[in-house]
């Protein structure tokens, strides 16, 4: 299904005198997502940006590599290879499963491109500045990735197996948060350091 405008809301949007194609899902969802995703871009690569400045100049608490234990490296291994498949080819699958549905399409789509935009920025920040730069990155794109799953949620109409998918995809990045602030985040961060 998809959105659609109450209306109402089609009745004042031609008493204004708008173009009724405003009303269609692609071109609301287009405007919305595009200009929220390309801020989020610019907010996030800036912080990107500062933080791997503010850490090789060691103004900041954070280590410049990241100084995993075997075990936790080895966890990393594993959760890597389950973010691909529920993260990337999950989504892939829901999007090809959508075909005919312009909002879903839209919607998976922008979700790769962010994903694609997260992998690339991890390994540009992480060849360039700091190795540990990837751990505000991907906590940065995690949170903003379940605020775009809650807006696909409601937003699309899902039930069956695309629903499973999509929950499976949500608990995933949820997982991923919670790793990411009990795992990555204290392996980088060196409150002390700055204190002595």
């Amino acid at each position: 299904m998809g959105y659609r405008p109450l209306p109402i809301l089609k009745v004042f949007i031609l008493a204004l005198d708008i173009s009724p194609s405003l009303t269609d899902a692609w071109t609301i969802m287009a405007i919305n997502t595009g200009l929220v995703t390309t801020l989020f871009v610019l907010v996030i690569t800036s912080l990107a940006t500062g933080y791997g400045f503010g850490v090789k100049a060691q103004q900041l608490p954070f280590s410049a590599e990241i100084g995993f234990s075997e075990q936790q490296f080895s966890f990393l291994r594993w959760w890597v290879k389950l973010a691909l498949v529920i993260g990337v080819l999950l989504p892939i699958a829901l999007c090809i499963q959508a075909w005919g549905q312009p909002a879903s399409l839209m919607f998976w789509g922008s979700y790769l491109v962010v994903v694609a935009i997260q992998l690339i920025s991890e390994r540009v920040f992480s060849q360039w500045l700091v190795s540990s730069v990837v751990v505000p990155i991907g906590f940065g794109y995690t949170a903003f990735r379940l605020w775009q799953l809650l807006d696909g949620f409601t937003q699309l109409s899902l039930s069956g197996l695309p629903l499973l998918g999509f929950v499976s995809v949500v608990l995933f990045w949820i997982a991923n948060l919670v790793m990411l602030m009990t795992i990555a985040i204290p392996t980088v961060y060196q409150g002390q350091r700055l204190q002595e």
